[in-house]
Order: structure tokens, then sequence, then C-alpha cells
């Protein structure tokens, strides 16, 4: 269920996203929108304010130039030259007055600055309620997928380094508790005995044994006490896909829906096996096979070094003694 709160709000975010994005026009940013939309009904897509006054050098263009020129246009675009009916003339003055805005706008330096950041980056267009970008503005979906992918790559990697610091602090915790029952050494006790300490900084009990391993004394109140060994490695330090929120996400969406009206859900248990263990299993097996393949008389020397011997096999001191 947390996977499918995690969606929740990643679909509120990409709501709050499309809503930021237009309140943050300011109402002189919707002037230049609206009035960059009718230049270029007018004059062709791709005309600017600066290409309507004939300006060569566009934004790099002096106040004197653009001034200049705007005189320039002025007079040539005049209602007062046009003749004709009422919807040329209507027509002209409309004509006029943009011009008229867009002289005020590349002659007040605040707002030529607005204009020529979105002449640079590209102007936003009309989407029914106000202005968005259209290709950076991606849909509901395309927003929820985004981010889905970010999620998860954070998630991804807090998982490990979340692990690595679990690992770090088992280990150190291991040779804190051994070091206390060992009197602060690394050494054993020359009896062999187990030790019981009780650890301050976790405020639990821990069982040692010589060689070395470390349990938690687990105590249950009207049932007998029991131990869980302790081992860093059983934690798994490179956890795969099936650990990720990118297969754990849609397996739990799966599984609240189509998976549970078909009894068909998907098991995202992960299993980690210690390698260690595992090698040691494996270790034991082959001493045991090697063992019996022996034949008697043989001696046989297995992958740690130590000998093995056939039923009437002899120690080398033995044959010694024997001589």
């Amino acid at each position: 269920m947390k996977y499918i709160s995690l969606l929740s709000l990643i679909l509120i975010f990409a709501t709050a996203i499309s809503l930021v994005e237009a309140s943050n026009w300011s109402p002189e940013d919707y002037e230049i929108f609206s009035l960059n939309d009718k230049v270029q009904q007018d004059l062709g897509k791709g005309a600017s304010f600066y290409s309507w006054l004939e300006l060569p050098n566009g934004p790099k263009s002096t106040l004197q130039e653009i001034s200049k020129a705007y005189r320039k246009k002025s007079r040539i675009l005049h209602p007062d030259k046009v003749s004709g009916s009422k919807s040329l003339k209507k027509q002209a003055e409309e004509r006029f007055q943009r011009l008229s805005l867009v002289g005020n706008i590349l002659r007040d330096q605040s707002l030529r600055r607005r204009y020529d950041y979105f002449h640079s980056k590209g102007f936003p267009r009309w989407k029914g309620t106000g202005y968005y970008y259209s290709k950076f503005r991606p849909g509901i979906i395309m927003t929820v997928m985004i981010l889905y992918i970010i999620v998860g790559g954070i998630h991804f990697v807090a998982m490990k380094i979340s692990r690595k610091q679990d690992f770090k602090r088992l280990k150190d915790l291991k040779e804190e508790t051994k070091k206390q029952a060992w009197g602060g050494s690394q050494i054993p006790p020359a009896d062999g005995s187990s030790r019981k300490v009780f650890n301050d900084t976790t405020g639990k009990q821990f069982m040692i044994t010589p060689d070395g391993n470390v349990s938690l004394i687990v105590s249950e109140p009207k049932k007998e006490s029991y131990l869980i060994s302790l081992d860093e490695n059983d934690i798994n330090l490179n956890p795969g896909f099936k650990e990720s929120l990118f297969f754990k996400l849609p397996c739990s969406l799966w599984n609240v829906s189509l998976g549970k009206a078909l009894d068909k859900t998907i098991d995202t248990t992960v299993v980690f096996e210690n390698p260690n263990k595992q090698a040691d299993i494996t270790s034991n097996e082959q001493t045991q096979k090697t063992k019996k393949k022996i034949q008697r008389g043989q001696i046989f020397e297995l992958s740690n070094g130590k000998k093995v011997y056939g039923r009437n096999g002899a120690s080398t001191t033995q044959k010694r003694k024997q001589k």
C-alpha cells in the first residue's frame, strides 16, 4: 500500500507542476504572448518584433535604431494612408495599434528583456486556459513516468546506501561486543567458554562464542530464550531489479487490482542467501563426498590443507613411529 500512496503523491505533484507553470506568467508576459501571436498571424509564422521593424541586428539593436525603425514603419502603416472600405481601415487601425505596442515593448528596458528571453528560449502556446510550453510541457502520463523514473532511481540509490550503512553498523556492533566479552582483546578466552554481555548502546544482550560468532539473545515472556546469529553478510549490498521501486510499484498496482480479481498476484518477496554460508555448506558436502570416495590406505589432501586418511591409512607421524 505504501507504493500506492507514493503513486498518488506523484500524480498530485504532476498536476501541481501544470498549475504552477500557468500561474508563473505576469500580466506583462501575457500581453507579450498575445501580441506575438497576433504579429505571427498577420505576418506569418516566425515573424518577430525585430523582423517587423526590419532591424537587421535583431536583439542586438540599439535604442536609437529601434526608435528610428519604429518611426519609419509608423509613417508607412499609418491608418490615414489607407483608403477603401471600413473593413480595410479597421484592419489598418488594428495593425497600427499592434505596431504601437511593439514599439513600447522594445523601447522599455524591462519589457524588452522579457521579450528577448522568450524570443531566444521560445514562446509558450495558448492551451485552452493559459499559455504553456508545447515542447517542454509533457502530459500527465508523461510527467508521471518521468517522476516515476526519478523517484525510482533515488529510491534505488538510497537503498544501496542504507544497506552499506547497516552492514557497517552490524560489523562494528559485533566487534564492540567481542571486545566487551573478551576484556578489550581480540583473542578469545583461554578456557574456550562462551560469554554473555549486555550492550549499553543497543540495550540488548548478546552471546559470543569462542570462535567469534555473535548472537542476539531474544527473551520473550513465558517462552524460552533463543539466539539469532548476527552476520553482516546476510545483508545484500547489491540489490537487484526486483527489490527496486521500478518492479515493486507496478506489481503492487497489479496485486490490488486485476491480480486480486483474477487471483494471480505477483510475489515481490526477495530471498537473499548469504554466499559465505552457501560456500560453507558446499565445502562440507564436498568433504563428506570426498571421504566416501577415499579407498582404504589412501591419503587425500583437501582444499583447506587438511588430510583425510582411509580406514587403514596411517599418518606420517605414525609411520615414523612404526619405523
